[in-house]
């Protein structure tokens, strides 16, 4: 189950639970809390086992795109040797050869900046989850605590 799913979960476990008369206090199952602090806790290692994918995968591309403009470089050094036979088919290999080298290279500029942007959309969602998600457990338990404290006074 994803953090998010949880959340919503723990969120409506809160807002569902029975008021305490005269108080502002509501009254929460404790187990079905704990439960889904646990399902939290066991969700977060597979949403950062998620993000190291996502990190490989950036790196595979940006290898992945690194060859193909190596290779593209590599074609158009071969076609400018191929044509050095006369000096007007020189001059235009060698601006058709830079047309593909540019074009290359900014290729491969785009893919490399597009997938930094991707893994740090996806690196900065998982943050804003896991950071909404630890705020959370730190509300929830210092309630559970202001109440028990309640309680025990009362006593």
């Amino acid at each position: 189950m994803n953090s998010d799913k949880l959340l919503e979960d723990l969120e409506s476990l809160v807002l569902n639970a029975s008021k305490m008369p005269f108080t502002n206090k509501k009254m929460i199952e404790e187990e079905e809390l704990l439960q889904i602090i646990d399902d939290l806790k066991a969700s977060m290692p597979a949403e950062l086992d998620e993000s190291k994918k996502v990190l490989a995968e950036k790196d595979k591309i940006i290898a992945d795109a690194q060859r193909h403009a190596d290779s593209m470089v590599a074609q158009a050094k071969d076609y400018i040797a191929k044509l050095t036979e006369e000096s007007e088919l020189v001059r235009q290999a060698q601006e058709h050869a830079n047309q593909i080298v540019m074009s290359a290279t900014k290729s491969s500029d785009e893919l490399k900046s597009s997938s930094i942007t991707y893994a740090g959309d996806v690196l900065k969602y998982v943050e804003s989850t896991l950071e909404k998600t630890l705020t959370s457990i730190r509300q929830n338990r210092e309630s559970l605590l202001q109440s028990n404290r309640q309680d025990n006074s009362k006593q």
